[in-house]
Formats: structure tokens, C-alpha cells, sequence
């Protein structure tokens, strides 16, 4: 991939236009989102969601609604809809999901390829229809034969997120979809802790201007590796014999590492299961550690992120690279960048080495 094709890892976007391929009928000024929900109890909730408005609007509601702001008889043209059904389990996930693009209301015309998306669970078994005319579906065959879509952080997505599980809830980390999830209309998707401390995992997509939430068991990546009980039960004596604090275990490209900091003075070090001495570490981005395409990720990060480059190393799997990074506010993340300067995955990383040694050295010197 070349630099100059990328697109940039922000984009101040609205989405996707889903009407994108439906080049025979004019493109709609208004795109609104119908949720109509089945819970494991058998009770169900049905409703509009507008993005101009706060509230969810019934039947009668989005009728007058359309009778205010649309035209008589121009519903079909000027009104595209998303409509969602989904069915829960006990947890609130999707058991089975099915999304329609149709015009003027819930009930009318499909339009579009896909018209209709279904799919059970964490986007398993999926299903695409293209609209035919005189209302017609048929059933296309997924194109997988393409490179996964890469992270975008779309204008809005932290919003919606917020909306659909409250203020307090905590973004863990965000990913890019897979090509299966892309395919169904996620831009991203995300894994946060709701209030009570329960985790939630949720994608995200968009119907032109208006934001939709899926809440699923989708899988996390980029986590760190784990250690054998008898590994870490060393590196805990390892590190109290150094009068080291441990932090994260990571994977780098001399296998499993723990990171720790001095008590004393502060000083990073590296613990490495089965190793017989402590090593030293310096954060930092080494010469030669990036790309081309991936210091061009970075250059743009710092440029128009304003993030401070922190710390990088190699996965260990791959010639993907781990950067920690610190934002104007004193936040830590870490990105998991590929070979093609592909932003994929994000996350908090405030309780890291890293993280630590950042915010010590912001601080300052301690006064005498």
C-alpha cells in the first residue's frame, strides 16, 4: 500500500452513505434508525431513533415527524431508513440480527446492496440480499476476497457508545472489523466496562448521519499474553528481590517479557520468564523500529492526534508494531499499528509501564 493512497486514520465523517449503490433513486436527506427488540423474556420494544432529536420517537411520533419536515409524498425519496430487529439472550446480547435499508418508513420499499443483512451472534452466519425491482430480494454472495477495512474513528461514535449504555460507561479498547463485520456495516468495534462493572462488547455503524450500536459477544484482539503460574510465581520473586513494581506482560520479538518499575528511582525494566538476570529498559522508538508507511502513522498521529510518542516494540508474531502513546490530557494509549501503517486496534493503557514512567516524568523532579 502506498502513503500517498491511505486514508487517514481520522476521518471527520458522518459514515457511510448505505444508499451508496442504489444509484437509481435520488439520495435521501434524512437517515433514520428503527429498532425494533425481542428479549429472552419474550417482551419486545419497537421505536425511531432521529439523529436530530434526543428522544425515540413511536409510530405516531415519527409520523409527525415526517409531516413537519418532509413533503407530502416525498417520504420515499427523502427519508432512508435502517431498520434493526434483534433478538436477545439473558445478557442482552444478539442471538439473531437482521438489518434492512428501506425508504420513507420501517415498511417501505428496500433498497440498496445489501437491502438485507442477517447474521446470528458475533456476526456468525451471515446473509446478504440485493434489492430487485418491483421489491424483490435475491441473495448475493459476500466478497471476502478483499483487505480487511482498517480502524476510523468516525465524528460521533463515542457519542452513540455513551448514549446506548450511559455516561459512566469506561472504553476499554477499540478495534477495526473484521471483513465479516464490515460487510454487515460496522466501523469499528468496542469493548468498555458499563457502571457495575460488567464488561460489554458492542460494533458500531452507521446509516448515513445516524449512528447504530450492536451489542454482541465480539472478540477482542490485541491482548497480552498470559503466563503459566509457575512463570509468574518467578518473575514475582524476581522482582521483589530488584525491588521492582510489575506491570503488563508483553510479547516482543525475544518472547514473553514482564515490564516492572524501580521503586527506588523509577527505572523500567524488562522480566523475562525462565531468565536468571533483570533487564534494564529504556522507552522509547528506536531507530529503525518503524516502517515507512508505519512513521507515517506516527507522524500523523503526533501532527493531528497531538499524541506523544511514548514507547514501541515489535508484536513478536509479526511485523506489526505496538505504540504507546500519551494524549494532551495526560491519557495512555496503545496502538497496534501492521506493516502497512494500518492503525487496527487501540486501547487505554493507563495501567501500564509505560504509562507509569510518562506521568513521572510529566511531573517533574520531587522538590527537596
Amino acid at each position: 500500500m502506498q502513503a500517498t493512497t491511505r486514508r487517514a486514520t481520522i476521518r471527520p465523517s458522518h459514515g457511510r452513505s448505505p444508499d451508496r449503490t442504489d444509484q437509481s433513486h435520488p439520495t435521501p436527506r434524512h437517515y433514520v434508525v428503527f429498532r425494533a427488540t425481542t428479549r429472552a423474556d419474550g417482551s419486545t420494544a419497537s421505536y425511531y431513533e432521529v439523529p436530530s432529536l434526543t428522544g425515540a420517537l413511536d409510530e405516531p411520533g415519527f409520523d409527525a415527524w415526517l409531516q413537519e419536515h418532509i413533503p407530502s409524498g416525498q417520504e420515499i425519496d427523502l427519508v432512508s431508513v435502517l431498520v434493526i430487529e434483534e433478538e436477545l439472550d439473558r445478557h442482552a446480547s444478539i442471538q439473531a440480527c437482521c438489518l434492512e435499508r428501506r425508504r420513507g418508513s420501517a415498511t417501505g420499499p428496500l433498497r440498496g446492496a445489501p437491502a438485507r443483512v442477517s447474521f446470528t451472534g458475533a456476526v456468525d452466519r451471515v446473509r446478504l440480499y440485493r434489492a430487485e425491482p418491483h421489491g424483490a430480494l435475491r441473495e448475493m454472495a459476500p466478497k471476502l476476497d478483499r483487505p480487511p477495512p482498517r480502524l476510523d474513528h468516525l465524528a460521533g461514535e463515542q457519542q452513540a457508545v455513551r448514549r446506548a449504555f450511559g455516561p459512566a460507561a469506561h472504553i476499554l479498547d477499540v478495534r477495526a472489523p473484521t471483513v465479516l463485520e464490515d460487510i454487515v456495516g460496522l466501523t469499528s468495534v468496542v469493548h468498555l466496562r458499563a457502571q457495575d462493572g460488567s464488561a460489554i462488547n458492542c460494533g458500531i455503524g452507521w446509516h448515513g448521519t445516524a449512528p447504530f450500536v450492536l451489542r454482541a459477544n465480539f472478540p477482542r484482539f490485541g491482548t497480552p499474553p498470559d503466563l503459566s503460574a509457575a512463570a509468574a510465581a518467578a518473575v514475582a520473586l524476581a522482582a521483589i528481590a530488584a525491588g521492582l513494581t510489575t506491570y503488563e506482560t508483553r510479547l516482543d520479538l525475544n518472547g514473553p517479557a514482564v515490564m516492572a518499575r524501580s521503586r527506588r528511582d523509577g527505572t523500567l525494566h524488562l522480566i523475562r520468564p525462565g531468565a536468571q538476570h533483570v533487564e534494564a529498559y529504556a522507552p522509547g522508538v528506536p531507530t529503525g523500529l518503524l516502517s515507512a508507511d508505519q512513521a507515517l502513522w506516527a507522524r500523523y498521529a503526533q501532527a493531528h492526534e497531538n499524541l506523544t510518542l511514548i514507547d514501541a516494540h515489535r508484536d513478536g508474531r509479526s511485523d506489526d508494531v505496538f505504540v504507546f502513546a500519551g494524549a494532551p490530557d495526560g491519557r495512555v494509549t496503545r496502538h497496534l499499528i501492521d506493516a502497512d501503517g494500518t492503525e487496527i486496534w487501540r486501547a487505554v493503557a493507563d495501567d501500564t509501564a509505560a504509562a507509569a514512567h510518562h506521568r513521572a516524568r510529566a511531573a517533574g523532579p520531587a522538590p527537596n
